[in-house]
């Protein structure tokens, strides 16, 4: 006896929507690598109206820092919805981004992140924020290399090898950051990280291994800062990372084909770097209590 006309018609639909999305899949892909590996090929050094659009937001970023630090906005963004705040305190992760802001010749990307670690103290999530050194390790494999090139007060020089590979195609960005650490009273802690130079790595891992050319460089990321913010209260240590990047533009025509790709892996990395924070923190040893009276009361510049 055949089987049923509606089972069959909706078997029919099933594999037609499958194969669809596979095409779908497979497109994006194949655009994706072709856009990524022939970058070098084409011109993408940073021109003059991309960086402003880079310098104006940039601004808008420090002025929200100031806000949050000075008390006109809340110093949690969390603390800005009870849904996203519940979220976090209950064990969960918020990951949120704003669709990447259209700039000449690029696009902005901004991803904030939060978690809350539980029956640790400030000082413990803040020395494994601040523990340059150990990023290669803790933050692998994002985070090939890391170093600590300078310190003077509240400034550190860092140096980080960051690593992103989405199939056949590797991007690895080797970056200085200029570092502020800014302790604003016994509870509340921020920490502003700005890049200093940016130079893309061709074939990297390869002995073949160089820097591109200003005028080869692929445009995976021009400019990048971010900012985290740690606060004790309810038992623990809430930890909020903001990260902010310049990067080539994507052509209109490929745009709905690749956004998912570009909507994942950020998210992915987001996620796996909060994660990372509470497995180390939860790993590291209590340190000595604090005397509150000799706590900084350190500002922005």
């Amino acid at each position: 006896m055949g089987r049923d006309v509606s089972t069959q018609a909706g078997s029919a639909e099933l594999f037609a929507r499958k194969s669809l999305h596979a095409l779908r899949i497979g497109a994006a892909l194949t655009i994706l690598v072709l856009l990524l590996s022939a970058a070098p090929m084409e011109a993408t050094d940073l021109k003059q109206p991309t960086l402003d659009a880079w310098d104006s937001y940039v601004q808008l970023v420090d002025a929200s820092v100031d806000s949050r630090a000075a008390g006109r906005s809340t110093f949690l963004y969390v603390d800005e919805s009870p849904a996203y705040a519940q979220c976090v305190r209950s064990g969960g992760t918020v990951v949120t981004n704003q669709y990447p802001r259209e700039v000449p010749h690029g696009l902005i990307h901004h991803w904030l992140g939060a978690i809350f670690v539980p029956n640790v103290t400030l000082d413990q999530v803040a020395g494994v924020i601040a523990d340059y050194d150990r990023y290669g390790s803790i933050y692998r494999p994002f985070v090939a290399q890391s170093a600590v090139l300078a310190r003077a007060g509240d400034m550190e020089k860092v140096n980080l090898v960051m690593v992103q590979r989405a199939f056949s195609v590797t991007a690895a960005v080797d970056t200085d950051y200029q570092v502020q650490i800014v302790r604003l009273d016994a509870n509340r802690i921020f920490i502003v990280s700005k890049a200093v130079r940016v130079q893309e790595i061709a074939d990297y891992g390869k002995p073949s291994a160089h820097p591109f050319a200003d005028d080869r460089r692929p445009g995976y990321v021009f400019r990048t800062m971010s900012v985290t913010r740690l606060e004790q209260r309810d038992g623990g240590v809430y930890v909020e990372m903001e990260t902010i990047a310049l990067s080539r533009g994507i052509p209109a025509a490929f745009r709905w084909l690749i956004k998912p790709l570009t909507d994942n892996l950020p998210r992915t990395m987001m996620l796996q770097t909060l994660q990372a924070t509470r497995t180390a923190v939860i790993g590291a040893p209590a340190p000595p209590p604090n005397n509150d009276e000799n706590v900084a009361q350190n500002r922005p510049h």
